[in-house]
């Protein structure tokens, strides 16, 4: 069993670390998923009990790193998945927000225990060589025979799904709404419109967004809606720390809503609330 991958970009060593630092704001754990040619993340996948949202993020490896490798411990096995601290991996990563960076490393390997390596060449302005910042992050190999609890979760089938083009207005406008009602309602229709709206016995509040582009539509669908928690719906946006400003809003009716943040065309995190029913 092997992995090791490297980058080099100082651009992409930070949306790297952003996306962790996004992860470790949900959830205490999280579970590395490592492929030949990309890499998951999943925090939340057990929603029956969780108070935040199911959340994954797709990174293809071409995309961050010039350097990847990855051998399973079998032939006929296409991953490694691995249990790990959020905490500890985004601790880890910090190193990558500040300048300086040459390059950082990532490296499966066994100590005194399984771990990640994240290894930073980092210059800094007392000296003219790179010195290397090292941390072992602590991981549990998950065996074959469990993988069928950590599949990667399937982008639901929204009937409509609209592109928003201010991340930062929703965030803040759900923040608000959390605290006039536990559910939100969200209604899109093939006018690009979108409302959110939070009901409270003494109220309704209704916040609508238009001009919206359209993404997706599903047959002869003229409006799709959902109403789910907001408590949910307040902890993904509270948690990013990505700067993307766009984000695209898919309603699977009476199912779910899908949240979707582009990094780059490969690089994709996602959100998954489902369906509340008052």
């Amino acid at each position: 069993m092997k992995f090791r991958a490297l980058m080099q970009n100082p651009l992409y060593m930070k949306e790297f670390q952003a996306i962790v630092a996004t992860l470790t704001k949900l959830a205490k754990d999280c579970v590395m998923i490592l492929g030949s040619r990309q890499m998951h993340f999943i925090v939340n996948e057990d929603q029956s009990s969780a108070a935040s949202p199911l959340v994954w993020a797709g990174i293809a490896a071409e995309e961050y790193f010039p350097e990847y490798r990855m051998e399973a411990a079998h032939p006929d096995q296409e991953y490694i998945v691995l249990g790990v601290s959020s905490a500890n991996l985004g601790r880890a990563l910090s190193v990558l927000r500040g300048g300086g960076v040459n390059s950082c490393k990532l490296k499966l390997q066994r100590i005194q225990f399984p771990c990640i390596s994240v290894i930073a060449s980092v210059l800094t302005s007392s000296s003219t060589e790179a010195r290397e910042v090292v941390h072992d992050v602590p991981v549990t190999i998950i065996p074959g025979s469990d993988w069928s609890a950590y599949v990667v979760p399937r982008v639901p089938n929204s009937q409509l799904a609209l592109g928003l083009p201010s991340l930062r207005l929703l965030k803040s406008l759900i923040d608000k709404l959390k605290n006039i009602s536990p559910s939100l309602e969200f209604q899109a229709n093939l006018d690009g419109e979108l409302n959110v709206i939070a009901t409270s016995e003494m109220s309704t509040v209704t916040s609508r967004f238009q001009k919206l582009l359209i993404r997706t539509v599903a047959g002869s669908q003229q409006e799709a809606s959902c109403s789910v928690d907001s408590r949910k719906a307040s902890a993904f946006f509270g948690a990013l720390q990505l700067p993307n400003e766009e984000l695209t809003i898919g309603i699977d009716r009476e199912h779910s809503i899908h949240l979707q943040i582009d990094v780059r065309q490969d690089v994709v995190l996602h959100s998954i609330l489902p369906a509340v029913y008052m």
